[in-house]
Parts: C-alpha cells; sequence; structure tokens
C-alpha cells in the first residue's frame, strides 16, 4: 500500500467524527489534557527521532506523518479514555495498558505498513513503557487542572 495525502487526511479527519459523540461538558472538561500530552507527545516524537528510537514517514508537507497521527486518532483517543475512566484510577490503568499492548502487539506493524512510522533503535518493552508513562503523565494533568479549576 502506497501512502497517499487522502489517506494521511483520513488518519486526521476520520477520528475526529466521533467527537460529537463525547458530549459537550467532556469535551470542554478533557481538551486542555488532550492536548497537553499531544504537545508533550510531539516533543517526545522529535526527540526519541534524533535519538533514532523511531522513524516517522513524509506525511504532506511541512508535517511528517505522525502530526497526521498525533492531531486525529490520538489526541481523540486521549479525550475518549479521559471521559470513559477518568476518576476510576485503576480502570484508567488497566484500560490503557490493554491499548498499549495491543498497539505493541498490532498497531506497530500496521503503522508500519501504513508508513506513519517505524521503531528503530527503540525495542516494543521501552515503547510500552513510554507510552504507558504518557498515559500516566495524562492523568496527572487532567486530576490536577480538575483540582485548581474548584
Amino acid at each position: 500500500m502506497k501512502p497517499t495525502k487522502l489517506f494521511y487526511l483520513a488518519v486526521l479527519i476520520l477520528p475526529w467524527l466521533t467527537v460529537p459523540f463525547l458530549g459537550k461538558n467532556a469535551l470542554k472538561r478533557h481538551l486542555p489534557a488532550a492536548i497537553f500530552i499531544c504537545t508533550f507527545t510531539k516533543i517526545i516524537d522529535t526527540f526519541g527521532e534524533k535519538k533514532r528510537w523511531w522513524r516517522f514517514y513524509k506525511g504532506i508537507p511541512p508535517f511528517d506523518s505522525m502530526n497526521f497521527f498525533n492531531l486525529g486518532p490520538y489526541l481523540v483517543m486521549s479525550l475518549w479514555i479521559l471521559k470513559m475512566t477518568y476518576g476510576k484510577f485503576v480502570l484508567y490503568i488497566i484500560s490503557n495498558a490493554i491499548l498499549h499492548l495491543l498497539f505493541n502487539l498490532l498497531g506497530l506493524k500496521l503503522v508500519d505498513w501504513c508508513k506513519i512510522f517505524t521503531l528503530e533503535k527503540l525495542k516494543k518493552p521501552q515503547y510500552f513503557c513510554i507510552n504507558c508513562s504518557r498515559a500516566l503523565l495524562l492523568y496527572g494533568f487532567q486530576y490536577i487542572y480538575d483540582h485548581n479549576k474548584k
């Protein structure tokens, strides 16, 4: 499969079609945390690419393929996972661990095949740990955001 501009646009746009089902209150409540974690992820992406942990394929200039993945499925999934599990920390951890494990087992092959990114120096268990750390950071940000808002 040769990636096209249409594919990258679909990766970006299709997840956003689910956002109206989140509800206005959930969107307003969790959007700052989702934006924070996507910004943090971009920083990690840049650092990891310089360290050759992974390599991103070209997307639609001036963006690489990971920008489309980060602003599409990753941001929207962050909103959904917070909506469904926030306030239930054990459920949040278990849900994220399962999602990240599935991504490690199946998703990494898919994103390489779809020409989004591929791991280079980083091993799958290390990538799993990075993802779990980001999940903790996302929850922590939302927790602090909620408590500062009160």
